[in-house]
């Protein structure tokens, strides 16, 4: 290793976790409509308690913005780092690490959804052909978001799983990449997984009556 590598590499890790600690659901709430998103809801700053606290136009900024907290640092890693196969790993994980315990927001954030899958779509994209559809359906169908969020994540494991086996744009690498994501997004939805089993996780409105609403009591993932 060079001493500009050693540089880009440190420059790539530490802007990786500066960049997924920018608090953009904090920021859309507080400038766009004068809330405090930490006092709504599940006290995350993710899109569901965005979209209860703000509503839906409010949600789909902060779930685009978060995903890109994920997607460009990992992109930028695999582009300019590529023979350094540990690096992009790690700038994937503390993108999400930034995003759940932010330092500009007291070490608070989101649960690491929606960075993680822009973080996995950058370095294993062929896993994303199963897992972003298998997500938006269980949304669609069942209106958890916990357990679409989760399911999204098992369909990138599953879908790299596939390709691995079809030798098509996924090596184990990946696949071992992809797993230690979804363990991670399941160890921060066990209260989710709870209120699942036991029958009273809370669910989106109908799709009817998108609007949003102000709700103290959304415990959503997040």
């Amino acid at each position: 290793m060079t001493v500009v590598e050693g540089v880009q590499i440190a420059c790539l890790t530490v802007g990786a976790y500066l960049f997924g600690a920018i608090p953009v659901g904090w920021l859309v709430c507080r400038v766009g409509f004068g809330v405090d998103i930490f006092q709504h809801g599940s006290g995350r700053s993710g899109t569901t308690n965005v979209y209860r606290t703000a509503g839906k136009g409010a949600a789909i900024i902060v779930f685009c913005g978060d995903l890109l907290k994920g997607f460009v640092p990992a992109l930028l890693a695999r582009v300019l780092v590529a023979e350094f196969q540990l690096v992009p790993v790690m700038v994937a994980v503390l993108a999400t690490v930034g995003h759940n315990w932010s330092v500009f927001i007291g070490l608070r954030g989101g649960r690491g959804v929606a960075t993680s899958w822009g973080s996995v779509m950058a370095l294993v994209p062929a896993a994303a052909l199963v897992g972003i559809p298998l997500g938006l359906f269980t949304v669609v169908i069942g209106r958890y978001v916990s357990l679409a969020s989760l399911a999204g994540a098992v369909g990138f494991l599953i879908g790299g799983i596939i390709f691995y086996a079809l030798g098509f744009g996924v090596d184990g690498f990946g696949v071992a990449l992809i797993a230690g994501f979804v363990i991670f997004l399941f160890s921060q939805h066990l209260d989710n997984l709870q209120r699942l089993i036991a029958g009273n996780e809370r669910r989106l409105a109908p799709w009817t009556d998108m609007s949003g609403s102000r709700d103290s009591s959304d415990h959503g993932s997040s």
